[in-house]
């Protein structure tokens, strides 16, 4: 929705279930009887929370639902990098027999970057495939990552010893190195990058220039700075896309949907028994 139709639908709501929609100070104030925001997932990047915390509105959301969902699209596209699966299912529809060499997940180096929820998950997933696991955190957990076999590493490391990195960071401060060319140039070559996290995180003009040159074998990406998505990465074979629907799983969705009505009505509830 667009900030106009937000304000038109809430400018008389206490409550208000988020999607990806933006929440700016300038929308927030437009809602003079807004006290919570319930979101629909685990993100809250949209939301200005320095202007909701001034002006006293609570910012929910249910982190955990989607985690299952976009650990099982990761895995989902690091095999088909892997298999080359887009080609050979092109190949087929198009009626010719052609098989196509491909890699084992179980013999790669799996760099993780971001190991919160949905990245200890994929750190669980590859494991059992026999992959060896590198990560990196700012603040990692590293009895978890003990447990799984994965190795804390920092990021120049793991960006030289990945055979796939696959990013879940929740924020761009940690993890500079993925705003341009200079990420690509240090990664392994003929490395795969699997991006899950935010779109402001990737140039996408550099990453294409990286898989063309032979630099990477290829990428999967589920967010885009500009969405709809429509760049140069549409026309690269070696990419797979999707329109940020990781978590467009039906069991996924009433988790969170179900989740966000009740963040928020037991916060209105909590709010009116107070007053």
């Amino acid at each position: 929705m667009s900030p106009e139709e937000v304000v038109e639908i809430g400018q008389n709501c206490r409550g208000l279930i988020a999607g990806v929609e933006e929440y700016s100070k300038e929308t927030l104030l437009k809602l003079p009887r807004l006290i919570c925001i319930s979101r629909c997932g685990a993100g809250i990047d949209n939301i200005d929370l320095d202007a909701a915390t001034h002006r006293g509105i609570s910012v929910l959301n249910t982190p955990d639902e989607p985690t299952t969902a976009v650990a099982e699209i990761t895995l989902m596209m690091m095999l088909s990098l892997l298999r080359r699966m887009p080609r050979v299912n092109r190949l087929m529809h198009s009626r010719r027999w052609e098989r196509v060499t491909g890699n084992l997940l179980s013999e790669k180096v799996v760099g993780i970057i971001g190991l919160g929820r949905i990245g200890k998950r994929v750190a669980e997933q590859v494991t059992a495939f026999g992959s060896t696991v590198i990560g990196s955190d700012p603040n990692p957990d590293t009895q978890r990552a003990h447990m799984h076999d994965v190795e804390i590493v920092a990021m120049p490391e793991l960006f030289k010893c990945a055979d796939i990195i696959s990013n879940h960071a929740s924020n761009m401060n940690d993890h500079r190195l993925f705003s341009g060319e200079l990420a690509f140039l240090s990664m392994k070559p003929g490395s795969w990058l699997v991006h899950m996290a935010r779109g402001d995180m990737i140039d996408d003009m550099a990453l294409n220039r990286a898989i063309d040159s032979g630099r990477l074998s290829g990428a999967g990406l589920d967010v885009y700075l500009d969405e709809p998505y429509t760049g140069v990465l549409c026309d690269n074979e070696r990419v797979i896309l999707s329109p940020h629907q990781a978590t467009l799983a039906i069991e996924t969705r009433n988790g969170m949907e179900t989740g966000a009505v009740e963040n928020l009505v037991r916060y209105l509830k909590g709010s009116d028994s107070i007053s």
